[in-house]
């Protein structure tokens, strides 16, 4: 629509992956840099995450890409199944025939590949998709395959790339076999507001744009409050803007046009379309806390306490299961469904992209900032959090019972 007019070779902003359109910030560098020595050592599990749009999948292609033809590689990206159905996706993947259906002659087919692979002198590598939703018993079968060695050499190596979520399931609190083979861990930040202005103008430049089309720097402010820095939305916004000043016969990307496109798109500002704290929340650093007294948690189930927590740890995961920090049994619940970070004293509700959400005041909430009284709902239960030591009450309050007996 705009190519003409601006005098163009292609569109800039396209949103399809285009080796030429790729840009090198500081956190795909990184990353870039990172991956590159994990194939070198050849040992242990990489994990890359990033907000989605930040260019995870960018990174492992441009990587990927530069490997030489002695690598077997296998790229999963559909994760929501089973362990057996995982394990069939990966022989398929390697174009290996097991034969079965069976979990353990898949098993075995694989090992077979990956010792004949290795003795021809190739190096075999797994590369699992949005791993963050991969299930614990996948889990397990991923950490088994990247266990398999022979004469001390490693037969698999796997790189696990996902949401920030995942950083959940691999930290090294959690002290489990899988975390403990995790080499190299990456996290790909958005870009910082000068990388944007590099990044525009290098897209610019690769469509043949850089003499005919400026954005200024008065729009980058706008830019990143609208986008967050992810490369993703900077395209849509962009791509939008340039079909807004197009309409407008304006040859000059101005303020008035980019507003004309968020105005299109309807997007509310990032950090309120996303309910994103800053990033150092993902990663909580522990903090004193506010009170002299320990925080705690009281669990309601139908207008009783049936458990209560002390918050003594940076952080508490809510789930289904006995793993848990605090267990909420029942199939309402996901198996990581809620956390409670500790940021400098502060503490954070934050919720794990589960099935059927977490309430606060009705409300399906991603973070919440906890306040002294506040109560939240996950399932069929009621959580209340408490900042100071409180009798225990004999009468339970209405507005916690009303809540036990109302459906998300």
């Amino acid at each position: 629509m705009y190519r003409d007019f601006f005098q163009l070779d292609d569109y800039p902003f396209r949103l399809t992956a285009d080796a030429r359109y790729f840009f090198m910030g500081d956190g795909h560098s990184r990353a870039t840099a990172y991956l590159n020595y994990l194939f070198h050592v050849r040992d242990g599990i990489g994990v890359i995450t990033g907000d989605p749009g930040v260019g995870k999948s960018v990174v492992l292609e441009h990587v990927l890409a530069e490997l030489q033809e002695d690598v077997a590689l296998a790229r999963i990206q559909q994760t929501q199944l089973t362990a057996s159905e995982f394990l069939l996706a990966v022989c398929l993947k390697f174009g290996i025939d097991p034969g079965s259906t069976n979990k353990a002659k898949l098993t075995e087919a694989i090992y077979r590949f990956c010792r004949k692979t290795h003795f021809s002198g190739k190096f075999v590598l797994l590369v699992v998709d949005e791993a963050q939703r991969l299930k614990p018993q996948v889990l397990e079968e991923i950490r088994m395959l990247a266990n398999m060695e022979k004469n001390g050499r490693k037969l698999m190596h796997v790189v696990l790339s996902g949401q920030p979520e995942l950083n959940l399931l691999l930290s090294p609190q959690q002290k489990d076999a899988l975390s403990q083979q995790v080499r190299l861990s990456c996290h790909i930040e958005p870009l910082k507001q000068e990388e944007v202005r590099r990044y525009i103008e290098y897209r610019l430049w690769i469509a043949g744009g850089e003499h005919t089309v400026e954005f200024p720097d008065e729009v980058l402010p706008l830019i990143m409050r609208f986008t967050g820095g992810i490369p993703r939305l900077i395209n849509v916004l962009c791509d939008m803007t340039l079909i807004a000043a197009c309409i407008s016969n304006n040859r000059f990307v101005d303020e008035n046009a980019m507003l004309a496109a968020i105005r299109k798109l309807e997007w509310p500002p990032y950090v309120e379309r996303t309910g994103n704290l800053p990033k150092d929340c993902l990663l909580p650093r522990p903090g004193p806390a506010r009170n002299q007294n320990q925080p705690r948690l009281s669990v309601y189930d139908r207008g009783r306490v049936i458990a209560e927590y002390n918050l003594d740890k940076e952080r508490l995961q809510i789930g289904r299961g006995t793993t848990q920090d605090i267990c909420l049994e029942g199939r309402k619940t996901s198996r990581y469904h809620a956390q409670i970070v500790n940021i400098d004293g502060k503490f954070y509700l934050q919720d794990l992209n589960s099935t059927n959400g977490t309430y606060f005041n009705k409300q399906m909430i991603t973070w919440h900032s906890l306040a002294n009284g506040d109560h939240f709902k996950i399932a069929d239960y009621v959580l209340v959090y408490r900042e100071i030591e409180v009798p225990k009450l004999i009468n339970i309050p209405e507005d916690i019972e009303s809540l036990s007996r109302t459906e998300n």
